[in-house]
């Protein structure tokens, strides 16, 4: 690379001229600065490389973000589903509670079916008149 200087003139305007360049150049300086250049060249193509990797890394979670984003919407809308299902269930079970309410319980039940037994003729034995009289007879007669 040249290095410009500024000279002035006798004009006083400023005039660009090149540096003398000396004819030598140590051979040790020349090897040291190529490999240099070699060595930068090789970490700017790493540096590229590793660039695009983190590219790639990056498009790949903002596609995943969108997968995740796209999983948590039909999440919450089953979520919702489920909520709303449960609040139906809620309702359909205080709906039967009422019912049931109303309903005989199974104690009431027997008691009925005892009721029936006692006032049932075919399963009860009624006494007549005459079998009344027989056994008041009965009775008397024993001291």
């Amino acid at each position: 690379m040249e290095k410009l200087y500024f000279q002035e003139n006798k004009d006083y305007h400023m005039v660009f001229e090149k540096r003398p360049q000396s004819q030598a150049v140590n051979p040790e300086v020349l090897r040291t600065a190529q490999e240099s250049k070699g060595r930068i060249r090789l970490l700017e193509h790493n540096v590229e490389t590793v660039r695009s990797r983190v590219n790639a890394v990056e498009e790949k979670m903002i596609e995943e973000m969108g997968n995740v984003k796209k999983w948590l919407d039909q999440l919450s809308e089953d979520v919702n589903q489920v909520s709303k299902s449960l609040k139906e269930i809620h309702a359909e079970i205080l709906r039967m509670n009422k019912e049931l309410e109303k309903k005989a319980r199974k104690s009431e039940v027997k008691e009925l079916e005892s009721l029936l037994d006692i006032y049932n003729p075919i399963k009860s034995h009624f006494v007549t008149r005459d079998e009344a009289a027989r056994l008041f007879d009965d009775m008397r007669k024993k001291p």
